[in-house]
């Protein structure tokens, strides 16, 4: 099942698009609803979703300043408004700016449906990429939505996007893109402006993040996941990379 996260202010509404079967009847469920986009937000930096469908006019934070945090922070997840008559030109800034798509109020199962086809066909189009891989990119400049599929910066990403919940070498990567490991490490340099082992290294210390988050694992458990010889050099690595011990990240996570 693909995953909503809906924001609407109006809780009569959220109660409304809860009691509605087209979701279940197109692949999709409304894993979490908000009131605002602020919260909206809160809850994009913690889980995965596949759409955020939001209204446009909400307290604290509206649909279109969601949109353009989302966009800052390089979270992959497809946008689409739910608005009025009267928010048609804050719609159209909203496509500007990158939203999907949007319905207009009221929404009805018809309209859903379309929209709902067109994320679905979308999603499955789209050669997608981890969100933890897209944040260590981030921390070396490097954003994602500006790359091409062809571009070799998005190949070299795409593959830590596959595979950056196992544990794996530099020959891997090398023989699979068809170079020997030290030609491999310099191409790879060149084309990211970072080593192979640090950018590795900053995948697992986001991953590490989405694993002390769900507050399941132990320190030696993820040290173990991410291939370290124990939990204390884990724990040396990721405060190098975070300025905070897992245990210190754990109590205040960013």
């Amino acid at each position: 099942m693909y995953k909503i996260l809906l924001a609407e202010d109006d809780s009569a509404l959220r109660f409304v698009y809860s009691k509605k079967k087209v979701w279940n009847d197109c692949g999709f469920v409304i894993a979490d609803a908000v009131s605002n986009g602020r919260d909206a937000l809160l809850m994009l930096e913690k889980n995965n979703y596949d759409l955020v469908l939001t209204d446009i006019r909400m307290p604290f934070m509206d649909g279109i300043e969601l949109l353009r945090e989302i966009k800052d922070r390089g979270i992959n997840v497809c946008v689409a408004f739910v608005s009025s008559y009267d928010d048609f030109e804050y719609a159209r800034q909203g496509l500007v700016l990158g939203a999907f798509d949007y319905i207009l109020k009221p929404a009805d199962d018809k309209k859903i449906t379309e929209l709902l086809k067109r994320v679905k066909k979308n999603i499955s189009e789209k050669s997608t990429l981890s969100e933890t891989v897209i944040k260590a990119a981030k921390n070396y400049g490097i954003d994602t939505s500006e790359l091409s599929e062809n571009d070799r910066v998005y190949k070299f990403i795409k593959y830590f996007s596959d595979n950056y919940e196992r544990i794996f070498t530099m020959e891997e990567p090398a023989e699979y893109f068809g170079f020997n490991k030290d030609y491999f490490g310099k191409i790879f340099r060149q084309s990211m402006n970072i080593s192979f082992v640090n950018f590795y290294t900053s995948v697992k210390i986001e991953y590490a993040k989405e694993l002390i988050r769900t507050g399941n694992y132990k320190n030696y458990d993820i040290s173990e996941m991410l291939g370290y010889s124990s939990a204390d050099y884990f724990t040396k690595v990721f405060k190098e990379f975070t300025g905070k011990t897992p245990t210190e990240f754990k109590n205040d996570p960013e």
